[in-house]
């Protein structure tokens, strides 16, 4: 059947969108071979590649390859990622961070500021949204080369109504519209979606990696997850999907959660929480071992005198990590008998610590018969995507719109 009106747009966008897709995952490649990758005719790939030329979107490698035959030499194409820029804020528990890359991931710039979340969220969008155009102007970067914002939020998003659900602590308001208020007070096309599964992405869009299933796990001051199965992020119904820092571990007496809940994961199993346990019981009696290595002085406290404390025989202070650990392996544990995803990638800092993370293993290899080395490994991007998974998810959003912005795809689709 002949695709007429609407469903010709989306056909080019498409076609626009898997070339893009085929040459960041692959890397410079001639027409023929994308017309061969595509089963397109070599006219059409010429017509849509030149188009795209055009538009500044590609540009030819100097680099001839040789063919089989007595014919021309093919001519690779590449995505001129230098030509245009992506903008990212991440936005956290009490801070954002503002940043600018690339197409392929290069870092322009990258600048953090705290947050009040007792400030309505429309005011701190407002913030944010200057502060950044601000640096576009201090870095010289030209607004007509930025392809698109990319906003990462803590909490449950909801990506089809693109808003914030509930921020869990950041913003005092819930169902925040984050997309339309940054659109209207930056006037970039803008994306939306949860921190760390824009992490997540950030991970697949630097290593090509596409395992059948992963659960990713990033440990900050917070805990969230990310799920995929195959090309696909699992998001649920809900936005809880991966939530994990949220799943309730004490049953009494915990101590209260930014969710509004008490004795979740994430007030038992980050540094944060370590920090504020071992603090609640030192002292010269209860933690001999910390106590000399800090000098008596609590403020010197950090996570690092905590774990080699632990080593080295402080068992109050050893008993507290052992806890977080043991309770973050039974939460993981769960996860992976009910999802069964391949492996589980691990991402931050408690995760440079190998004392931590080999108790962590331990206490997830009791009652599995997998070998945890191989299946809980950490992420070979980590402390690294901070800066840049806001701004990749931009990227991904112009790619998959076949190289026009965002905003004009999400117009267009509304007329559909």
């Amino acid at each position: 059947m002949m695709l007429r009106g609407d469903n010709m747009a989306r056909l080019k966008r498409h076609n626009r969108s898997i070339i893009l897709s085929l040459l960041h995952q692959e890397g410079e490649m001639s027409r023929k071979q994308l017309a061969k990758r595509m089963k397109l005719t070599p006219a059409a790939i010429t017509l849509i590649t030149g188009e795209l030329i055009s538009e500044g979107l590609l540009c030819e490698s100097g680099v001839q390859l040789a063919t089989s035959g007595s014919g021309r030499r093919e001519v690779p194409l590449m995505i001129a990622y230098t030509s245009f820029v992506a903008l990212g804020i991440t936005i956290n528990l009490a801070d954002a961070t503002l940043s600018a890359t690339t197409l392929d991931g290069a870092l322009l710039f990258s600048h953090s500021i705290p947050i009040d979340s007792k400030l309505p969220a429309a005011s701190t969008v407002s913030t944010l949204s200057g502060e950044l155009l601000c640096l576009l102007g201090a870095h010289r970067i030209d607004k007509s080369r930025v392809v698109g914002l990319g906003v990462g939020v803590r909490g449950l998003v909801d990506r089809e109504r693109e808003q914030s659900v509930h921020s869990l602590g950041t913003f005092s308001e819930k169902n925040v519209p984050l997309r339309c208020l940054f659109e209207s007070a930056s006037g970039l096309p803008t994306t939306l979606d949860n921190n760390v599964r824009s992490m997540f992405r950030a991970h697949r869009f630097f290593t090509n990696e596409t395992a059948p299933s992963e659960l990713f796990v990033r440990c900050a001051r917070g805990i969230g997850g990310a799920v995929s199965a195959g090309d696909q992020l699992i998001l649920g119904d809900f936005g809880r999907c991966a939530e994990l820092g949220h799943t309730p571990v004490v049953e009494s007496g915990g101590k209260p959660c930014f969710c509004g809940k008490t004795g979740c994961l994430e007030t038992v199993a980050t540094e944060t929480a370590i920090l504020e346990d071992v603090s609640a019981i030192y002292s010269a009696e209860n933690t001999q071992t910390l106590y000399q290595r800090t000098g008596g002085h609590i403020d010197r406290l950090s996570i690092s005198h905590i774990f080699t404390a632990s080593m080295g025989g402080d068992l109050r202070v050893d008993a507290i990590v052992q806890n977080a650990a043991s309770k973050l392996g039974s939460v993981l544990k769960v996860i992976t008998y009910t999802l069964d995803p391949s492996n589980i990638l691990l991402y931050g800092q408690i995760f440079e610590h190998d004392y931590f993370l080999q108790s962590l293993r331990l206490h997830f290899a009791r009652g599995t018969d997998l070998d945890p080395v191989q299946f809980i490994k950490k992420s070979g991007l980590n402390l690294t995507l901070e800066d840049k998974s806001a701004c990749v998810i931009a990227t991904e959003a112009f790619f998959a719109g076949g190289g026009f912005s965002a905003g004009l795809i999400n117009r267009i689709n509304q007329k559909e």
